[in-house]
């Protein structure tokens, strides 16, 4: 039998030798790996968002594709397409989104034609080319990145909320603290030379994982208090756009596969707390008048600050 927290736990070693200093983005990316969902990572260029996706590709022994999106990006581009070969037999060629992780870098600059034909993957796992369904391979991650700072100055546009909502994860991804610096600079020739093996094996047992994390249990008092802490954002007047049932679901992925990965085959109120940030933050749009004075970040803690957590008091003999 597949032991999934040492699954996760040689995962998150071997990306945390490539991607120095942030574990708990690390943490966080393979929680939501084994949840079987989407990532989008935010924050400044040349902060590692590619090298943290490569590395994930390596660790699960994955295929890895990349997309450098501009706005002449075509579906296609990332899809595929079809031709008919002068015998008349239609051919497809698949595009690098039939990878295990595919990295979309800068998603925010692809027209909203391509962005539409993103919907599809990311729901259905599969993609229509020529009118023809085509399966994904499992497991299929896209890590999609954005610089904010670029959105912020209104060189890019913001993401229409139907696609954000299909990202089970935001991470802010930051640029190495001074400590962290050097251990990558001496250690430059080995990040960027390391591969994993043909990761055959890795990748049936990702595949046990992704089983056992459905059967991680949640008490029905821990879902109230997901539901009540989902709740308390959507009833938060600084808010601009309701909450969907879909960032729901991801808490709920995300907080079992945390469970998950500390041993547990049962969710407890931090699983659900440690889950709010990274399910919730890319969901919250905020009214403009309160852009200067209030983040998602402040929103979800509000929340969390006045939802009570379940106690359980243990009986006596």
């Amino acid at each position: 039998m597949v032991n999934a927290a040492e699954v996760a736990r040689q995962i998150e070693e071997y990306v945390n030798r490539v991607f120095i200093g942030n574990p708990t983005v690390v943490h966080t990316v393979v929680a939501a790996l084994l949840a079987g969902g989407h990532i989008l990572l935010l924050g400044p260029v040349g902060s590692g968002k590619t090298t943290l996706a490569k590395a994930l590709a390596r660790a699960i022994g994955g295929s890895f594709g990349r997309v450098q999106v501009t706005n002449e990006t075509l579906p296609s581009d990332i899809v595929g397409f079809a031709i008919y070969t002068p015998s008349g037999e239609l051919r497809i060629n698949k595009g690098p989104i039939f990878n295990n992780v595919v990295l979309l870098d800068e998603i925010n600059r692809a027209p909203a034609r391509t962005l539409s034909a993103l919907l599809e993957v990311m729901q259905e796992g599969q993609a229509t080319i020529e009118g023809k369904p085509i399966p994904l391979p499992r497991p299929n991650v896209i890590i999609a990145t954005m610089n904010i700072v670029e959105v912020t100055l209104g060189a890019t546009q913001p993401l229409p909320l139907a696609l954000l909502d299909r990202f089970m994860v935001s991470l802010y991804v930051d640029y190495a603290k001074p400590e962290y610096e050097a251990a990558i600079i001496r250690g430059i020739d080995t990040i960027e030379g390391e591969v994993m093996g043909d990761g055959s094996m890795i990748n049936g047992m990702l595949d046990s994982v992704a089983g056992e994390v459905k059967g991680v249990y949640m008490d029905d008092s821990v879902l109230g208090y997901m539901i009540n802490i989902v709740n308390r954002v959507r009833a938060d007047k600084r808010i601009d756009a309701p909450i969907s049932t879909r960032a729901l679901v991801s808490m709920f992925k995300l907080a079992r596969a945390m469970a998950l990965m500390e041993s547990r085959d049962y969710v407890i109120p931090d699983d659900v707390k440690a889950a709010a940030y990274p399910a919730l933050m890319h969901r919250i749009l905020i009214k403009p008048e309160f852009r200067e004075s209030v983040t998602a970040v402040d929103i979800i803690n509000d929340a969390l600050a006045n939802t009570e957590p379940p106690t359980y008091i243990e009986q006596q003999a």
